[in-house]
């Protein structure tokens, strides 16, 4: 079975949504075209897709962040997910592998990802990537913009 990574098509768009809502993150056909054609249109994103049999098994989102207070950038992997259905097969790797070159690519010194902590196995295949938790070197702080501070 061979992995092929290539970018995300408008045409992916029903399989991409289907992945989505497998993550936990329900998302319609029309949501995820325009994010593709957003995503598309930007020179520090990219969109791919893992295809095992000519099938879209995976995807994967990527943002290269300029640093402002230094040189460089840092990647970000926004979203990724392999179908429930394929894993074990690379996908995930083959994924990660291809984000990593079009990350050095973008003059990324670093890859980062957030993953919910009860995603165990997704843990370990990242540890498995060489990722670290590096949760206790900073503190992420998020609010709402619907909420008024204080």
């Amino acid at each position: 079975m061979d992995v092929l990574i290539r970018d995300a098509l408008d045409a992916d768009a029903p399989v991409t949504a289907t992945l989505l809502t497998q993550l936990g993150y329900p998302s319609t056909t029309e949501q995820t075209a325009d994010r593709i054609a957003r995503w598309r249109s930007d020179p520090l994103s990219r969109v791919i897709v893992a295809t095992l049999n000519e099938r879209v098994v995976g995807v994967l989102a990527f943002h290269a962040i300029p640093f402002f207070e230094r040189d460089g950038s840092r990647g970000r992997v926004v979203s990724l997910v392999v179908d429930e259905n394929a894993r074990g097969h690379g996908v995930g790797a083959r994924l990660m592998s291809f984000i990593e070159a079009e990350a050095r690519r973008l003059g990324c010194e670093d890859l980062e990802l957030t993953s919910n902590r009860r995603r165990t196995g997704a843990h370990a295949f990242y540890k498995h990537l060489g990722f670290e938790d590096a949760c206790h070197r900073s503190a992420r702080f998020v609010r709402p913009l619907s909420e008024s501070p204080g």
